[in-house]
């Protein structure tokens, strides 16, 4: 049942644009009393039918590097703004929200 509202929340979070792994999860824990883990937000995620994975983004950190965090939409903006996308492609987007 935990992770039914999760996904309510996210696709809710997602209907006005992409948001990275990071912003989701900020959202998910300041506004569910209980919050969620990162492997656990990773699951719903990459498991849910209607969110698709857009591109990835770059952070950089003072110890760790650089390392990339994934863009998430859900079907139903990519579809309104990319109409020749079908579910059965990958799709990703460059900065510019252009697909290739």
């Amino acid at each position: 049942m935990k992770t039914v509202r999760i996904r309510q929340k996210i696709k809710a979070f997602l209907a006005e644009r992409p948001r990275n792994t990071a912003e989701i999860l900020e959202h998910i824990n300041t506004t569910m009393r209980h919050g969620t883990t990162s492997q656990q937000l990773g699951n719903v995620l990459s498991k849910d039918k209607d969110i698709v994975k857009v591109g990835y983004i770059k952070r950089s950190g003072i110890l760790s590097g650089g390392y990339d965090i994934c863009e998430w939409a859900i079907v139903d903006w990519v579809k309104d703004k990319h109409p020749e996308w079908s579910p059965d492609q990958p799709f990703l987007l460059d900065r510019d929200d252009s697909a290739f």
